[in-house]
């Protein structure tokens, strides 16, 4: 049935007329409540049916849930809680932060350099303390020796001197490239290297000596080609895979290097060599060969507080030297305070009579720096 309002009143239709004959005694009052129950419940009826008014229905109720996200967006980002009410600013509240933290403040951004720089400096404070030490007594005496050579007073008082400069740091990276422009020159000292040993030792061999006392190490300064290493196997097969063979190395790169080959299996060290001879000190340990292969001039790097020179007098006053006999094999730069082969050849046999032994000078090679070899005796 339809009814149509007009002005407050009821018009009915001819479908309507019956409901007003049989409610005759309804006033005006409680006609116009009947009519607009009627049309209340008509209006339900058309917003439940399928079509346009149901569209109309979504529609509004879709702007107003899109109005309401604006506001609380607004307030969000604005600090304007306040307009979206307490229910919306404790929910914007427990939103996760940048942090993933609910609620927690933004957690300053790690320095990974400074905690990088923080660890290398703890690490380097792991070393041995450089010493040179006091010469060692023996039978003789210094004095007898007569005047020390110009060439061993400048270079001991150089070393003196570089002991308190500079920073030992762990580690040093190499001037050694992939093939050494020198290499030619090394291809002919290692071979004397051998010829020196056999001398020195006699028919017993340098494999056997070692094997006598585990106290006796072979000292060399190497790279991860393994060139004087090589040239010992190749004499002594045995020395292959022998942890008497010390090579400390200084540089990580080559320390790793030489670490994942499969070829031979040395005792390498990650270690400077000035480290090591101040840390070994006390073992007893002797050496019927060393191979000092410098890269740097007699000198060193003040920097790095590395001074070849000092390296020379801790060998022979620490008492690395084996006896009755043993090699040793020295190679450096040509500069102030030596700027010649005669003035390294001073200081080395100089310092070697300090402490008691004889260093006899076997061969020399020269160029733009310089390898000295020597077999050293016990006096």
């Amino acid at each position: 049935q339809r009814i149509v309002m007009l002005g407050g009143s009821v018009a009915p239709t001819e479908a309507g007329g019956r409901l007003s004959g049989r409610l005759p005694a309804l006033s005006f009052a409680a006609s116009a409540a009947l009519a607009a129950a009627a049309g209340l419940a008509l209006l339900v009826l058309l917003l439940r049916r399928p079509g346009p008014f149901r569209l109309l229905r979504r529609s509004h109720i879709g702007s107003r849930a899109g109005a309401k996200k604006a506001t609380v967006g607004a307030g969000a980002g604005a600090g304007a809680a306040a307009a979206v009410g307490p229910a919306a600013a404790a929910a914007a509240a427990a939103t996760p932060g940048p942090t993933g933290k609910r609620g927690g403040p933004q957690q300053p951004k790690r320095d990974k350099g400074a905690d990088r720089l923080e660890w290398w400096q703890r690490l380097n404070e792991v070393k041995p303390a450089l010493v040179i030490p006091e010469l060692r007594p023996w039978a003789g005496s210094p004095l007898a020796l007569g005047e020390a050579p110009k060439a061993h007073k400048d270079v001991v008082a150089l070393a003196q001197d570089r002991l308190t400069r500079g920073r030992d740091w762990l580690v040093r990276d190499s001037d050694y490239g992939p093939t050494p422009t020198h290499s030619n020159i090394k291809a002919q000292v290692n071979p004397a290297l051998v010829r020196a040993v056999r001398a020195a030792l006699g028919e017993e061999g340098l494999a056997k000596y070692l094997a006598t006392d585990p106290r006796r190490v072979v000292l060399l300064l190497d790279t991860p080609r393994y060139g004087t290493l090589r040239h010992l196997v190749d004499a002594w097969p045995a020395l292959r895979c022998c942890q008497q063979v010390v090579i400390p190395q200084a540089d990580l790169g080559h320390y790793f290097e030489m670490m994942r080959g499969g070829e031979f299996y040395p005792g390498v060290r990650a270690q400077r060599l000035d480290h090591w001879l101040c840390a070994n000190a006390g073992l007893g340990l002797r050496c019927p060969l060393a191979f000092l292969d410098f890269e740097c001039r007699l000198a060193g790097a003040l920097s790095a507080r590395l001074c070849p020179a000092a390296d020379v007098m801790r060998y022979f006053r620490f008492g690395y030297p084996a006896e009755p006999a043993s090699v040793l094999a020295l190679t450096v730069g040509l500069e102030e305070p030596a700027v010649t082969p005669e003035a390294v050849d001073a200081f080395v046999r100089w310092e070697a009579a300090l402490n008691g032994y004889k260093a006899d000078l076997v061969e020399t090679w020269k160029y733009r720096m310089v390898t000295l070899l020597y077999i050293v005796r016990r006096e």
